[in-house]
């Protein structure tokens, strides 16, 4: 039977040491898991013992995603990313994400729809569009959901406008300019900002933003 040899063991963070064996394979274990397996720098390790930690590593990732859906959804990216972080080898990131697909526990559509009809009478279209792309939906898909879901961008701008008080009074060049600018930075198109400071008896200025 083929040994790996210990070439390293390093801290991979308060918890937990990477060990490198040979072959390039790296494997993420807490310090109780080194002294059950007799893992030290310059010791072998078989393909058994290799194979069983595998194991033992693909259970630890089932169980750390079961724990991480019970607290909020993700998506499957926002999964995989954290086990990646975590230290979990491939085949351990990939079981556990076949296992809660197969159950149903990740749906990456479902969790879209979500979080758009969520984010609707709060955000702007481009907001939730760039949301979902952080969470590893692609833009396509995004835009695709959106379409099903109506967004009041109209009304949420009027609400931005009374919060800040640029609602309902005329207001000066360098008041619209920071009117504008806010609405900008939160994803609304220039047509929809013009369109609601025109519809608030503000003194429109042609050109002013």
């Amino acid at each position: 039977m083929s040994l790996l040899k210990v070439l390293s063991i390093t801290e991979f963070d308060k918890k937990k040491r990477k060990v490198l064996l040979s072959e390039d394979l790296a494997l993420v274990l807490y310090p109780g898991d080194l002294r059950k397996y007799q893992i030290e720098e310059g010791s072998s390790l078989s393909a058994e013992s290799v194979q069983e930690i595998t194991n033992l590593l693909c259970r630890r990732a089932r169980e750390r995603v079961m724990g991480l859906l019970e607290i909020s959804d993700k998506t499957e990216f926002e999964l995989r990313s954290r086990l990646k972080r975590e230290g979990y080898p491939e085949e351990a990131v990939e079981k556990a994400l076949e296992a809660v697909r197969r159950y149903g526990y990740v749906n990456d559509e479902a969790y879209s729809q979500r979080y758009a009809q969520n984010r609707s009478r709060s955000k702007s279209r481009l907001q939730i569009v760039n949301g979902l792309m952080q969470k590893g939906i692609e833009r396509e898909k995004a835009l695709e959901i959106l379409e099903e879901i109506p967004i009041d961008e109209e009304g949420q701008i009027r609400r931005l406008l009374e919060q800040k008080g640029y609602w309902g009074r005329k207001l000066e060049r360098k008041e619209m300019e920071r009117a504008a600018g806010m609405l900008a930075r939160r994803g609304y198109s220039f047509d929809a900002i013009r369109k609601a400071l025109n519809s608030s008896d503000t003194e429109w200025m042609s050109g002013s933003i």
